[in-house]
């Protein structure tokens, strides 16, 4: 022990024994004192026997560590012998050590032995191991679940651009391919989780995301790249049936971002994303029809039939300044009624405006509210699967929509 202890300048050195041995790590560092080490402590086991435990030694030695970190010690700065002890010791200290990103560990070995297998005094070489790659390995593992969970942003924060060498951890050489790879498809799909398409654009085609394709199960494949160009491409609004096939593919890429909302329980953003699928698909229609719900011409003779139908207090079509006409999610539906539109009767459906419509999405703390109103996950779950049926019977192609915009959910190990 001493002979590794001298190989290096220590500010602090902490002995930890068991009960038994105290008395020798007491030796110890007497004589490490007189050899002007003032910095010494023990920090033995808390019960006689925990020397054969591994599990009691583990979570002593890593309660240690933690300590020292809490003190100022980075864990690269530090250095764990894991020589002596029994093996039950060796075995919790190697462990609480990657466990606590110590870097370096160290043992005393010789080559030379006598007739007792045991090692000639004099012979003894320190030796050390680095546990970075062991880290490293654990730390793309983890990146991996987090991308299956979807939390895309943790992945780029979890693994440093391998060219900052810098970082508090960084990547070996011989990971860095995979965690460039990783990191890269990461950033993408944060960019399309949060509907940024001309952003996942911009993403894909810095020179770094080229790695992403290396990412094995998690690599952007060539049906995801087309889907997003497509989705940072949107037409002029004035092109109606050009709208209406967009807004389409952004009703699936909404439906499915609700589905990882639920998966993910953050049930008040499913909702919203609910209802805006409900909205977008009276949008989606009347483009179809020839009608823009943002601007709909006053002179046209279906609109103004719904007019002179609205009961007093309803509320009425909005004015723009231009003299068009907005229509609200309700009137949308109710004009593509009149038109005789199939999807009329799904929009309207009292049950489905009750849960999520505008009542409860305008009364979300999100919205105006100042509480929570979303359904349980059970009911955001049937709701969003008449979602889907709405949007299939609206186009027979939107199952191959939702299939591409799926696949950002990752399926679990």
């Amino acid at each position: 022990m001493l002979l590794s202890i001298r190989r290096g300048e220590w500010d602090r050195i902490v002995l930890l024994p068991s009960r038994e041995t105290k008395e020798s790590a007491q030796v110890l560092s007497s004589r490490l004192q007189e050899e002007g080490c003032s910095q010494v402590l023990i920090e033995e086991l808390p019960e006689t026997g925990q020397e054969n435990d591994a599990d009691a030694c583990f979570g002593h030695f890593y309660s240690v560590l933690g300590t020292l970190i809490q003190h100022g010690f980075e864990p690269p700065d530090i250095v764990a012998d894991f020589t002596r002890g029994t093996k039950a010791m060796s075995a919790a200290l190697v462990l609480a050590s990657i466990g606590r990103n110590v870097q370096v560990l160290r043992y005393v070995h010789s080559e030379q032995r006598d007739e007792r297998g045991m090692v000639i005094p004099g012979t003894e070489k320190v030796g050390e191991i680095s546990t970075v790659l062991a880290t490293g390995r654990r730390r793309l593992e983890l990146a991996e679940d987090l991308m299956r969970c979807g939390d895309f942003g943790a992945v780029t924060e979890l693994l440093p651009d391998v060219d900052d060498q810098s970082a508090a951890t960084p990547v070996p050489e011989s990971l860095q391919s995979e965690a460039a790879a990783l990191r890269a498809a990461a950033q993408i799909y944060a960019a399309w989780d949060r509907l940024d398409y001309k952003d996942v654009v911009k993403v894909m085609d810095r020179p770094h995301s080229k790695a992403a394709g290396k990412a094995g199960v998690f690599a952007p494949t060539p049906e995801m790249e087309r889907w997003l160009k497509g989705l940072a491409q949107r037409p002029e609004q004035a092109d109606h049936k050009a709208m209406a096939a967009y807004l389409r593919m952004l009703a699936c890429d909404l439906l499915a971002n609700a589905e990882r909302r639920l998966r993910d329980r953050h049930f008040e953003d499913a909702g919203l994303r609910a209802y805006r699928v409900l909205e977008l698909l009276g949008q989606i229609r009347l483009f179809a029809h020839g009608y823009d719900s943002a601007a709909l011409p006053p002179d046209d003779e279906e609109i103004k039939a719904l007019q002179r139908k609205l009961r007093k207090g309803e509320r009425d079509f909005d004015r723009n300044r231009d003299g068009t006409l907005k229509a609200s999610r309700e009137l949308a539906a109710r004009l593509l009624k009149r038109l005789g539109d199939p999807l009329a009767k799904g929009l309207l459906d009292p049950d489905m405006q009750g849960k999520i419509g505008t009542s409860s999405r305008n009364h979300s703390v999100l919205i105006h509210g100042f509480e929570a109103k979303a359904l349980s996950a059970s009911e955001l779950q049937r709701n969003l699967a008449s979602l889907e049926a709405l949007l299939s019977e609206d186009d027979g192609k939107a199952g191959e929509r939702l299939h591409v915009a799926r696949s950002l959910a990752f399926p679990t190990k």
